[in-house]
């Protein structure tokens, strides 16, 4: 979550519940002990042009959509409206690639979020007011005493075009990178001496939410551009290709203390549940099952098919060759029964006229 540091300090301090509420944790290891974090493990690409995959993304607040030509679609139509995903999984350092077409319109907020647990933070925000900027910003453990910490950096066309707005996280440093080109180096120590300093494990999370929404304080409206008028929308955020790269190899991550410090954070050997996932082998189809068949496996399947198909024509022929005789029965029958009927007939008839010559019945005499 981000303002500038130039508005006041009411203003500054209205910001406070709304940055709790967009950064919560539901465990926090400073001060508890929490479940482990499931990690990535590794490194993958995901095209967001098709549903993802549940086991790895989840949508934690409204809807999200899918397109062909802009990827997962994050839009806010009515009130409120403040769709997100986030990844099931967690990087300890790494590489979070994201292209993404911000929302254009005075009052909304575009945003990329690295979070752990205990409210580290590294961000990427547009404000809609203005489309030819990003914001760049960190948080180490909710710390929220000051917000000085932006970054500002011209991105031309943000609203109609796709950047890639990468982050770059080692122990050392945090780096900041616009379309190949590298624009914010945060040192580990000029994060007072790394106790700000993001350096946890985090997820990765996307979204879109109505800073100028009348129910929030001053400074928030303030700083996403004046509030909101919903009428106009929808406004519409894009994340079309995301890549994530996980520093570490490990199927999870555990605090084993409260200190918050990255040397604390224990590495568990195996293979994540993403991992799993992603090294799936994808379903195929026939055509491809079949082209995947050693040739001796294929020439049996030829062979057994020919037999098959000789089967079938063979009962065919033997069928037509029943029908045909059963027909020819059948008309030899009607033939005989009809000339049968044709000898009745006849001698019916006859009968018929020696009856009637005998008795004279039946005839008239012509005088």
């Amino acid at each position: 979550m981000r303002l500038p540091h130039l508005l006041p300090l009411s203003s500054i301090l209205a910001l406070v519940p709304l940055i709790t509420a967009q950064t919560s944790t539901s465990c926090n290891p400073l001060n508890a002990t929490c479940d482990p974090d499931s990690a990535l493990g590794t490194e993958h690409s995901w095209w967001f042009n098709t549903s993802l995959d549940s086991s790895i993304w989840e949508v934690t607040n409204g809807e999200i959509s899918h397109t062909s030509e802009n990827g997962t679609l994050f839009s806010i139509k009515e009130k409120l409206d403040s769709p997100t995903l986030a990844s099931k999984f967690y990087i300890f350092f790494g590489i979070v690639e994201s292209h993404v077409k911000m929302a254009k319109g005075g009052g909304v907020v575009s945003s990329i979020v690295l979070e752990s647990d205990d409210l580290d933070e590294i961000d990427w925000e547009w404000v809609g007011y203005n489309t030819t900027g990003v914001q760049s910003n960190y948080f180490g453990k909710g710390n929220t005493t000051t917000y000085n910490r932006a970054g500002y950096h011209y991105v031309p066309d943000a609203d109609t075009e796709f950047h890639n707005y990468t982050t770059y996280w080692t122990s050392e440093k945090l780096e900041w990178w616009i379309d190949g080109s590298l624009v914010r180096t945060l040192n580990y120590s000029d994060a007072v001496d790394g106790k700000n300093f993001p350096q946890t494990p985090c997820n990765v999370r996307y979204g879109i939410w109505p800073g100028g929404d009348p129910s929030e304080g001053l400074g928030t409206i303030e700083w996403a551009g004046g509030e909101i008028n919903y009428t106009a929308g929808p406004y519409n955020m894009y994340v079309k290709r995301v890549r994530v790269q996980d520093f570490h190899s490990g199927k999870e991550y555990v605090y084993s203390n409260h200190s918050g410090d990255w040397e604390s954070i224990k590495v568990v050997k195996g293979n994540s549940t993403a991992k799993t996932e992603l090294n799936k082998a994808p379903t195929k189809s026939l055509s491809q099952k079949f082209a995947g068949l050693s040739t001796a496996a294929k020439d049996g399947i030829y062979a057994s098919v020919a037999i098959v198909i000789a089967a079938v024509l063979g009962a065919w022929a033997m069928f037509c060759v029943r029908q045909r005789r059963q027909g020819r029965r059948e008309k030899a029958l009607g033939e005989a029964g009809y000339e049968a009927e044709g000898v009745e007939m006849m001698n019916t008839h006859k009968g018929w006229d020696e009856s009637r010559m005998s008795t004279g019945k039946g005839y008239q005499k012509i005088t």
